[in-house]
């Protein structure tokens, strides 16, 4: 388990961190106006990239892991299947696409086109990658992904100015590498063989992965479709300052994906409950504790590593972390759904977080303005947590643990209202 942790914690950085250690870079190099277009479109860009891929890249996963021993020829019919349903549902993405743009203006459509497609297939090849058992693999991705991402975009920003177009260029250029990387080293395309081509698999496969695009769409409207509104309510240097303030619970989603990919490995494969009903405990504290303390040490990080007409930002990211945390604990207890292979219940509880979240958000931000959002990005998240521990637990769930959680978001309020009133007494 350790080794385990060890290797994915490595190759987690790969895609997570970059959104923290770019932030700075960004602050002194991007106008809020530039910031917020480019979070846009990567906000546009995740809405899509489920319904494009249908998600085929959890289904591959689980399908390899399915058994303790899979032939070859298994393997092949698998990987086979899922390349042809991604090629299949980028095609259909691409004519509606072009369609689209042929009677409306799209910015930057070039650069989104080939964002859609290499965020559907770098998530397969990856999921490929782990469904083989290939976790050294996996770590050498995520360290060359994060090295490219960097240098180019200081390449792009830095020393050839392209400003936010830059950061486009870079990621497709990264991302292109990457994928070439598992397609070269690790010779996934040997497995591709359209004789395999199996629509009785696909449709199984599909099955499994379908259920999961709403619950993806819904966790997109609790933590990006507020963007939107944002840009509604408060113009393209509100969604550039939320887009920093965002940027910073990356630390902690860096913490969760090292500590839950292991973690979905192990629970998916036993044949009891034991290890998630033992760690669920000890991860709901770990989480919480954690999230409140990167929550009170948000001025401190703000003042240090942002230009300062970004200061502000500080006080929105103690509610974003505890919101990622309780997306952490509610993606916990959804593997026992995935192991049950009940992703109907996934997508339930997540679509009432997003219609709270939602609400919320367009209620509050006419009153308190971008802090409103921060708190509905909490509160979407708590809802979803909550109602998948009830469910799991029944009325065994009432006790110490659960209203903790009930009262973590009271605790950070109040903590809020402390750090400010200490900053203004300097």
């Amino acid at each position: 388990m350790f080794k385990e942790t060890l290797t994915y914690s490595i190759g987690s950085f790969g895609s997570k961190i970059l959104s923290f250690l770019l932030v700075p870079f960004y602050t002194y190099f991007l106008t809020k106006k530039e910031l917020g277009e480019y979070d846009l479109l990567l906000t546009t860009i995740s809405l899509f990239a489920p319904l494009v891929s249908l998600q085929i890249s959890d289904a591959t996963y689980r399908w390899l892991i399915d058994k303790e021993y899979i032939s070859e020829v298994q393997k092949t019919k698998i990987m086979t299947n899922s390349i042809i349903t991604l090629c299949i549902g980028y095609f259909i993405f691409f004519i509606g696409f072009s369609i689209y743009v042929f009677f409306n203006s799209f910015q930057y459509q070039g650069y989104f086109i080939m964002l859609i497609f290499l965020n559907c297939l770098l998530p397969l090849l990856q999921s490929i990658l782990r469904g083989q058992g290939n976790t050294r693999q996996f770590a050498i991705n995520g360290i060359l992904t994060t090295f490219l991402i960097v240098v180019f975009n200081v390449v792009f920003i830095y020393i050839l100015k392209l400003n936010v177009e830059g950061v486009f260029i870079a990621n497709i250029v990264a991302y292109s590498i990457a994928c070439v990387m598992i397609l070269y080293k690790v010779k996934i395309m040997t497995y591709f063989k359209f004789k395999y081509w199996d629509p009785v698999l696909i449709r199984s496969m599909v099955s499994y992965s379908l259920p999961l695009i709403p619950n993806l769409m819904s966790w997109w409207a609790i933590s990006s479709a507020s963007k939107f509104i944002i840009l509604h309510y408060m113009g393209p240097e509100g969604n550039g300052l939320y887009a920093v303030a965002s940027r910073f619970p990356a630390l902690l989603l860096v913490i969760n994906s090292v500590l839950l990919l292991p973690l979905q490995d192990r629970i998916l494969k036993e044949e009891d409950n034991l290890t998630f009903n033992r760690l669920l405990g000890k991860f709901i504290m770990f989480e919480m504790a954690l999230a409140f303390t990167l929550g009170i040490l948000s001025p401190v990080m703000t003042k240090i590593l942002v230009s300062k007409e970004y200061f502000e930002t500080w006080q929105y990211m103690p509610y974003l972390y505890l919101g990622v945390g309780f997306n952490a604990i509610a993606g916990f207890l959804g593997l026992k759904y995935q192991k049950e292979k009940n992703t109907l219940k996934i997508t339930m509880t997540t679509l009432l977080g997003a219609i709270v979240s939602i609400a919320l958000s367009i209620v509050l931000i006419q009153y308190i303005g971008l802090q409103g959002i921060s708190i509905s990005f909490l509160l979407g998240f708590l809802v979803v947590l909550l109602v998948r521990y009830i469910d799991i637990y029944k009325k065994d769930g009432f006790n110490f643990r659960f209203f903790m959680i009930i009262l973590l978001p009271v605790a950070c309020y109040l903590s809020i209202l402390l750090i400010k009133k200490a900053i203004s007494c300097f």
